[in-house]
């Protein structure tokens, strides 16, 4: 900290225009005459008085948000423009929160309780008074009284409209008809043209350009008393009441997923301590940068991706998560990870758009519901699909020999088929609905591409141990061969594998001190990857010890011990073999227990159809018996670390697409190989770069991501052709005169209403 005199602010443009609060009171101070002036974590705090000054405790107080820097006309002067003070932002957070509290389950709410809380300085009028900025783009999360009011009267009015008809052919009844639905057409078009709209909702000129084309040609046949007016003016209503309708049904099925968005941006809004030489100062999330320092401690939501430094902390690990686990040195949090208990410093990884749970849901330039190929596909149908249909539309009219009227009716009626705002936004809604469930499990989709690949997934391999099995072995059985002791077998063993980090190395280890067996002075050990080790022994002869392909590859014979193998690895331990000497002295077996939720983790992929296939370094004998264990059919043994991403590659030379379950970085050579990469505890990273990321490390999740990009992927196709195929055929049949254009757009909205109200168990509630 450094004192300054009022006037001298090196390095700092020039002074606020206006007053600023006291850092320590909150009484307005004017920058240029302050009483004192002092700069805490490379930011300026200006005091009213001295004793202000004297009162102040960085460590306790609040810090004023920074000034916001914005450009302005062309020219490069820099104005600085500070914020109206530190109650806008959270009565922003505040009023945000009241309206969430009706989505959100009751464990959020009590978690959302402190942001719902005005400052100090505020009360909760006032905080709610504070004018409010919405962010460019969006639609306003509950339509406005008159947004609804506009709708209601599209709606009713297109109704009545086509319920005039009962009224008889005059010209009376006719005017009226069509003044009822010009009247309707309008407040349609007020609000679709005036209200805010999401970048995945259909482009307002699709929608109204049917509405408005059908007035345009129920007014001319009305002033030219052609005998096609009622027919159009049916049209026109028919088609103000089911754009009306379609918006309504798409609005609300929306509503709830984009409430679940904005909660998830409402709680990543928070603040941190940043490390910043000897002190920590309190800083704004989006202030911080990757590669900063941040303290975390009980009580905190973690607001950025960070990568633990020091320290240990007992943390629910994502936003909404029921699970406790531990997090230490070199471990990573996500945004959005309470902090139950501990202390801890970390290094930032990522933050705004790019933090693990916001890439998806809230970045427009990687939103899955935008750029996922099924999510464009129904806004392309709308959009471009429509006036392709009303061009062929039109087309079949004039080769009939229709009238120029009818024709003009047969292609607006092709158009109102196919530009439905339901439709645009089926797979968009699907797609979303399965991002925001797999959040809640703490599974992460790197890119919008990488949740449609798991969702056309057809075989996951899983890298045996640390996925399927605990990664922990135990030494079973030490049988000796020959005249050589079973404490010898294991002073052997020990010795060798001394400097060996590897879980069996581990078991060893862990097996000798307990029986109080001291290692033997084993010499120049050289480790082969995924076999096992060779070295000389204390008595100066070679020693071997791994697996049966190591004793061959060093001349050994096993076949003395041969019956011995086969029982152990029929039971589904791994064996390993000692040779000293170029002789087989013992055969030692190591079993490792099943993960939990191995087995619900491939039933999980077998009940979407996806084969699952075990890859492991063990025998034949021991994969086929963990198989059967876990129902997996295809094995593949005796695969070395590192051969596996080749045996990735073959998997994939039948042209389906490959996921591989592991741990980084023990299976990155298998993960890079594939075509979905599946790691376990990865998500937050500034490492990571995998296609799907956990939060945590139960297998039951990586599997679970699968299910549920093949069930959101067959819900938006199924969506797609339950609402398409009716406004196609609906389209083809007016085309074809079989059916009157009156009736086209009530049979497209039928089918893409039945679609979007169509239950998922994706969007159904929180698991």
């Amino acid at each position: 900290m450094t004192e300054l005199e009022p006037a001298t602010r090196p390095g700092v443009p020039g002074p606020a225009s206006g007053p600023v609060p006291c850092a320590n009171c909150g009484r307005p101070t004017d920058p240029l005459r302050a009483a004192r002036v002092a700069v805490f974590g490379e930011r300026f705090r200006y005091f009213c008085t001295p004793d202000c000054r004297r009162a102040y405790d960085p460590a306790t107080t609040t810090p004023l948000p920074l000034p916001r820097r914005t450009r302005r006309g062309s020219g490069d002067a820099v104005v600085v423009e500070r914020q109206r003070d530190e109650g806008h932002e959270l009565g922003a957070r505040r009023q945000a929160a009241v309206a969430l509290a009706r989505v959100a389950p009751p464990e959020l709410q009590q978690l959302e309780e402190p942001l719902r809380r005005a400052p100090p300085e505020l009360s909760a009028d006032e905080a709610l008074d504070l004018p409010q900025v919405d962010p460019p783009g969006r639609r306003a999360e509950v339509p406005t009284e008159l947004g609804n009011l506009l709708l209601l009267l599209a709606g009713v009015g297109g109704v009545l409209a086509v319920a005039l008809l009962l009224t008889g052919n005059s010209p009376a009844a006719l005017t009226s008809r069509l003044v009822v639905a010009a009247v309707a057409t309008l407040a349609l078009t007020f609000h679709v043209a005036g209200g805010r709209r999401d970048e995945s909702e259909i482009h307002p000129a699709a929608v109204l350009a049917g509405p408005l084309a059908a007035l345009v040609i129920a007014l001319v046949a009305r002033v030219v008393s052609a005998s096609e007016s009622s027919s159009a003016i049916t049209l026109l209503g028919l088609s103000v009441a089911c754009c009306a309708a379609a918006i309504v049904v798409s609005e609300r099925t929306r509503r709830p997923l984009d409430a679940e968005r904005e909660e998830l941006e409402l709680v990543l809004q928070g603040s941190a301590r940043r490390v910043v030489g000897e002190d920590v100062v309190e800083t704004r999330a989006v202030d911080l940068r990757p590669g900063e320092e941040i303290m975390v401690q009980e009580g905190d939501v973690v607001p950025v991706d960070v990568t633990l430094t020091a320290g240990s902390t007992t943390v629910a690990p994502w936003w909404g998560s029921r699970q406790t686990v531990s997090r230490g040195e070199g471990d990573a949090l996500v945004a959005g990870a309470r902090v139950l208990s501990g202390r801890a410093r970390g290094v930032v990884a990522w933050t705004g758009h790019d933090r693990a749970w916001l890439r998806l849901t809230s970045d427009p330039r990687r939103r899955a519901d935008l750029l996922a190929p099924l999510a464009r596909l129904g806004k392309l149908l709308a959009e471009r699909g429509a006036p392709v249909a009303a061009g062929l539309a039109a087309l079949a009219a004039y080769a009939e020999n229709q009238g120029g009227l009818d024709i003009a009716l047969f292609a607006v009626t092709a158009q109102l088929c196919l530009a439905n705002a339901s439709l645009a936004q089926i797979g968009a809604l699907s797609t979303l609905a399965g991002v925001l469930t797999a959040l809640r499990r703490g599974i992460v989709f790197r890119t919008a591409q990488a949740f449609d690949d798991a969702g056309k997934v057809a075989i996951v391999a899983f890298n045996a141990r640390g996925t399927l099995l605990l990664g922990e072995p135990e030494v079973t059985n030490i049988e000796p061969v020959g005249d050589v002791t079973a404490e010898r077998v294991l002073a052997l063993m020990a010795g060798a594998e001394a400097g060996s980090t590897q879980p069996g190395a581990t078991a060893v280890l862990r097996a000798a001190r307990a029986r109080g067996i001291r290692p033997d002075g084993v010499r120049s050990p050289n480790h082969v990857a995924g076999l096992g080790v060779t070295a000389i022994a204390s008595n100066g002869k070679p020693l071997v010890v791994g697996s049966r392909a190591l004793m061959l590859r060093e001349r050994t014979s096993v076949a003395m011990a041969e019956s011995q193998i086969t029982e152990l690895e029929a039971l589904g331990r791994t064996v390993v073999l000692v040779a000293l000497g170029g002789r087989l002295v013992g055969v030692v077996g190591l079993q490792d227990g099943l993960r939990p939720g191995a087995r619900a983790a491939v039933q999980h992929l077998l009940d979407i159809g996806v084969e699952p296939v075990l890859l492991s370094g063990d025998a034949r004998e021991t994969c086929e018996a963990i198989g059967r264990t876990l129902d997996i059919e295809h094995v593949r043994p005796e695969v070395l670390p590192a051969d596996r991403g080749d045996e990735i590659t073959h998997l994939a030379d039948g042209g389906a697409l490959v996921a591989v379950v592991g741990k980084s970085p023990v299976d990155d050579i298998a993960l890079s190989a594939a075509n979905v990469a599946i790691a376990l505890d990865s998500a937050g990273s500034s490492a990571s770069d995998w296609s799907v990321q956990l939060a945590s490390d139960d297998v039951r999740d990586a599997s679970l991501g699968v299910r549920i990009a093949h069930e959101s992927r067959r819900a938006a196709r199924a969506g797609l052709l339950i609402a398409a195929l009716p406004a196609a055929g609906a389209a083809l049949l007016v085309a074809l005169t079989v059916v009157p254009p009156a009736l086209g757009p009530p049979i497209a909205l039928a089918g893409a209403l039945g679609a979007l109200l169509r239950r998922s168990p994706l969007g159904s509630g929180r698991p």
